[in-house]
């Protein structure tokens, strides 16, 4: 029986070294794939997890939908662009909440959960994206309705030449012009870096949402103090020198 069952061997292994197929049969006793659903504790309640991730990322979209929908001030070619990104992630994220609830092994609930984040990015991307594009884009519209004025306060400078305010006028009036005119190119460049930004590129692009962030901040402090311009403009018209 021994010499029988080591011939055995020898035969298969000589076969196989030969390139010839032995049917599945002859392995069917010791080699078996199946599938096993996970039903533990843990499971679950991961799964279960990932349900209210996807979830929160879902009403997240649809506050940044109605974010965009509101804004009167992004242009139309960035309003689509924008309309676009979302409709691609809800249409993720709505897949992944139909799919997850059957979901029976890590490995299914792992590559969910990779996709929740590495192919969205809700928080961490679309979300300051979104909020930064209609920030700045108000920054924008405010730096163009100002430069309309122009025209306006140069007049009124003009008015009170040889007058004491004169040229207290004229420096702010300077002022004015030089603000707006540096932040007619640098709200836009903020727009272009901000809307460059993709779920690929996290977390290296975390800091690029911060300093473009304080950007807009800056800029909304520069049209703070070109109001104050044109306000000592206006002031100076009836009578104030600066003294």
């Amino acid at each position: 029986m021994k010499k029988s069952s080591t011939r055995s061997v020898t035969v298969l292994t000589l076969v196989a070294a030969m390139g010839i197929g032995i049917p599945s049969a002859a392995f069917a006793s010791s080699s078996s794939s199946t599938t096993t659903v996970d039903t533990s504790a843990k499971f679950l309640a991961a799964q279960k997890l990932l349900e209210t991730q996807l979830a929160n990322r879902a009403t997240q979209l649809g506050h940044l939908v109605t974010d965009l929908t509101a804004a009167t001030t992004l242009t139309p070619s960035y309003m689509a662009t924008l309309q676009a990104r979302l409709s691609t992630e809800q249409t993720s994220i709505n897949a992944l909440i139909a799919k997850v609830p059957s979901d029976t092994t890590w490995a299914d609930l792992n590559s969910d959960r990779a996709a929740m984040l590495k192919d969205n990015r809700v928080y961490a991307v679309m979300s300051p994206q979104v909020f930064e594009m209609v920030e700045a884009s108000v920054v924008a519209k405010q730096v163009t309705t100002m430069q309309g004025d122009e025209p306006m306060l140069l007049s009124e400078v003009n008015s009170i030449v040889g007058l004491p305010g004169y040229k207290n006028a004229l420096n702010h009036y300077n002022n004015y012009v030089a603000r707006l005119e540096n932040w007619s190119t640098r709200i836009l460049n903020v727009q272009t870096v901000v809307l460059a930004q993709t779920p690929q590129g996290y977390p290296g692009n975390t800091h690029i949402f911060v300093n473009e962030n304080h950007e807009i901040l800056n800029g909304n402090v520069a049209l703070a103090y070109a109001a104050y311009d044109a306000s000592i403009i206006g002031l100076a018209t009836g009578g104030y020198t600066g003294a």
